[in-house]
């Protein structure tokens, strides 16, 4: 058989037999497609950056009201953000609206009674770009219920990044989602539950969680801000606070 040129060959000792790996020609073609690459371009789902506070204090808020306020709906760096509220033991939607807009309905179902008179639990939770939780912060206050006023502060997953290591070698550290859940009684002794729920567009130079802004019961206070190094020119955030 006529002998081959190649870079690499595998030859059998019994024919002769010559099988190319790869040609010259196909070296160049990698070669090219090498140079067309864009320098530095991200891997596939590995975030352009991660702008979520480390730390957030929140002060309750609105317990007096149907908790449909959102502030935080169209600040740069949110992508979604609802709230609403719901009698606890029902099946509320997802995502969950507020209100129900059925026939047949008693006017106690079509205005059901979201006011509460304290906060006895919350539950703060963070996810993954897969929607999978990352992390999950319990509070009981039924000791101590919380009224409109009242301080309380939790960590975002984000703060145990590492400015050491790029967001792709600590992903499963990232938060794209956040829910809270507040949970009090209304005067008819059925527990009612306030869900919050915010997305991050996981753009730079985002400002997407502000002090003063109001979501459902709660009222953003100080912020702990973002890593600079994973959230470049981002606003300024507030000074931020003591955890302790």
């Amino acid at each position: 058989a006529e002998k081959q040129t190649c870079t690499y060959c595998y030859c059998t000792h019994a024919d002769y037999l010559y099988i190319v790996v790869m040609t010259k020609s196909t070296i160049l073609a990698a070669l090219f497609v090498l140079l067309l690459a864009p320098y530095g371009a991200r891997p596939q789902g590995v975030p352009e950056c991660s702008c979520s506070p480390k730390a957030f204090q929140f002060f309750i808020s609105s317990l007096d009201t149907d908790c449909e306020k959102n502030d935080i709906v169209n600040n740069s760096g949110i992508s979604e953000a609802k709230t609403a509220c719901f009698i606890e033991g029902g099946s509320p939607p997802d995502p969950p609206i507020l209100g129900i807009e059925e026939e047949g309905k008693t006017p106690e179902e079509l205005n059901p009674d979201f006011k509460v008179n304290n906060i006895t639990s919350i539950i703060f939770k963070e996810f993954d770009k897969d929607d999978n939780t990352i992390s999950e912060t319990k509070q009981n206050y039924r000791g101590t219920p919380l009224e409109n006023g009242n301080q309380i502060n939790f960590f975002s997953i984000s703060s145990t990044l590492s400015t050491m290591s790029s967001l792709e070698d600590q992903i499963g550290r990232v938060p794209y989602r956040v829910e809270i859940r507040l949970f009090g009684y209304n005067e008819a002794g059925e527990l009612i539950s306030n869900i919050i729920r915010w997305s991050y567009d996981m753009s730079c130079g985002s400002d997407p969680i502000q002090t003063g802004d109001t979501i459902g019961r709660i009222t953003i206070g100080d912020l702990i801000g973002p890593w600079p190094k994973f959230c470049p020119n981002t606003p300024a955030p507030s000074p931020g606070f003591s955890m302790s």
